[in-house]
């Protein structure tokens, strides 16, 4: 008997591949040379992360990694299957979610015996590429006359707040992990510094804002919201004793300010940073409601617009929340909104503010959950074994 065999157009091919996991498309590879060619081609990377859809990133007491899939149905196990860090040392025992982006995320891990100067990790959890980030250089010693004021906080200048925030310059197809400081400058005043590492560079390098505003970052624990090519952080300004957003762009180099909505006072304890479809948002936590605003026109103060309330009576979570530890997570693509409530309780909403689940797993940690997703994309420098 004769047997035909039928070959796909290289177009169905090309599009059945776009929409296959990255664990999938790396073995793949051993198929055929095209097949190895076009999987490994830039712009069937770029093309891949931008079809993937976005999921949150948990980990446990027991420090195992997680995703989940919020459009599961009701009787399937959401989470992903354990995902193991293998190449640290046995002798790290916390993990902290500094950013993600493009399929990358940044992280911290705590030693048993730590110390300030412990190194940062970027990570695609896909492919297992990594890449060990040196800690920001000391930024030289402070200036004479703030040695002469204030000699005695001399050995405490490494000590000051920073925030951190992950990112991608397009304009030079770099990755960079920015840090936020606060430097004095001179008595009763600060200065903003910026330190990046440049993926691509290999280096960290520094920028000035002499005149930054007076920030606290004492409170702000949170890693940098990136939203259109920029990192947001909510910081106290001392100037103008309230809280205020501010965004470093990160092709521009550029820290600027971003006004909150009108008569709104920004606060720690119940205001969070995210992103809603393709606006910056804010959410602010009432006594049994948050209330979603969105930014229409970026960097236009009138353009915020209070979107929806979002009640969370009824709901399982402690009596008292902290700014970590409650505010929407993410939008789905179908505009629902998962909001985290950090004691191992993820709630999604519809478009109309309605309740469609509840998540509850009381051995997640959710504090500082980044927005994975899955890629193929490569950092410069590094290599595919690495």
């Amino acid at each position: 008997m004769k047997i035909e065999t039928q070959v796909l157009p290289q177009d169905l091919i090309t599009e059945i591949l776009l929409r296959s996991p990255v664990k999938s498309l790396v073995r793949f590879k051993a198929v055929c040379k095209f097949w190895r060619f076009l999987i490994s081609d830039p712009h069937f990377a770029i093309l891949h992360f931008e079809l993937a859809t976005p999921k949150p990133m948990f980990t446990n007491f027991h420090e195992s990694i997680f995703t989940m899939d919020l459009d599961a149905p009701l009787d399937s196990d959401p989470l992903s299957e354990k995902i193991k860090i293998d190449f640290l040392p046995p002798i790290y025992y916390c993990t902290e979610f500094l950013g993600s982006c493009r399929g990358f995320i940044l992280f911290e891990c705590y030693h048993r015996c730590d110390n300030p100067d412990r190194p940062l990790y970027l990570w695609n959890p896909a492919t297992r590429v990594h890449k060990t980030i040196p800690p920001s250089p000391l930024y030289g010693p402070p200036s004479p006359i703030y040695y002469d004021f204030y000699p005695r906080r001399y050995s405490e200048y490494s000590r000051f707040y920073h925030v951190f925030g992950f990112g991608y310059d397009s304009s030079k197809d770099d990755y960079l992990v920015v840090k936020l400081s606060i430097r004095p400058l001179f008595p009763n005043r600060d200065f903003a510094l910026v330190q990046f590492f440049s993926l691509r560079a290999n280096m960290w390098e520094n920028i000035e804002f002499t005149d930054s505003p007076c920030l606290d970052l004492s409170k702000e624990r949170r890693p940098g919201l990136l939203f259109n090519g920029i990192l947001h952080w909510l910081v106290y300004d001392k100037d103008k004793s309230m809280n205020v957003i501010i965004a470093f762009d990160l092709m521009e180099k550029t820290l600027f300010e971003i006004p909150p909505p009108d008569n709104i006072a920004l606060d720690h304890s119940s205001c969070n940073l995210w992103g809603h479809s393709s606006f910056l948002s804010l959410s602010l936590v009432g006594s049994d409601t948050i209330d979603i605003f969105v930014m229409k026109e970026y960097k236009l103060q009138s353009s915020w617009t209070k979107t929806h309330v979002l009640s969370f009576s009824g709901i399982p979570c402690p009596d008292q929340l902290g700014p970590d530890q409650l505010g929407p997570l993410c939008s789905t693509k179908s505009g629902d909104i998962v909001v985290d409530y950090d004691s191992g309780v993820l709630v999604k909403y519809n478009a109309k503010g309605e309740q469609l689940r509840v998540w509850e797993d009381r051995f997640l940690r959710v504090s500082r959950v980044p927005m994975y997703t899955e890629s193929i994309l490569s950092l410069p420098g590094v290599s595919e074994q690495s």
